[in-house]
């Protein structure tokens, strides 16, 4: 009788000792998966962020590669959305704006004026149109700009702000 009622206690311990490992498994997969969510998440805010970033750039170089930054700063797009100076991008071609850049009026940092002595006037009609035969300087400067993107993400509301030099 003694062997019996030895045999069922270790029954029942095999139970609980499977019961705590189960559990124990159970712990560790739901914790291994937050984690997976979390860096899901992480890398989803790192990739929008970079996009953003892309976007305020890809911006910036439409602005600076037209002369419109210099003669018209409040329209330097050719075309904008929503208001001037503003990119509206679509990325998964579902009509709607993914991110929106808006770009501050291009400021001009300095303008120096040209030497007269550093002209090329006999190598460059437009630098000899530039010479004034009195004085030390031309009629000509170089001037500097400062361009200011910054790109808002419309899903994780995430901003990106660019700055860039003209020269």
């Amino acid at each position: 009788m003694r062997s019996h009622l030895a045999k069922r206690n270790d029954q029942g311990f095999v139970l609980v000792i499977a019961l705590i490992m189960l559990v124990a498994i159970t712990l560790t997969v739901v914790h291994g998966s937050n984690e997976v969510q979390a860096n899901l998440k992480v890398v989803k805010n790192m990739e929008s962020r970079e996009v953003a970033r892309f976007a305020a750039m890809a911006a910036i170089e439409e602005a600076r590669s037209s002369p419109r930054f210099a003669t018209s700063p409040e329209a330097v797009f050719a075309q904008s959305c929503e208001q001037p100076n503003r990119k509206c991008i679509d990325l998964n071609g579902d009509d709607t704006t993914d991110i929106r850049v808006d770009i501050v009026p291009p400021d001009c940092i300095s303008v120096i004026t040209i030497r007269n002595s550093d002209l090329s006037v006999y190598d460059s009609p437009a630098q000899a149109s530039c010479f004034l035969p009195i004085g030390e300087y031309s009629m000509c400067a170089n001037s500097v700009w400062e361009l200011v993107a910054t790109a808002t993400d419309a899903d994780t509301g995430d901003e990106v702000t660019m700055r860039q030099v003209v020269s």
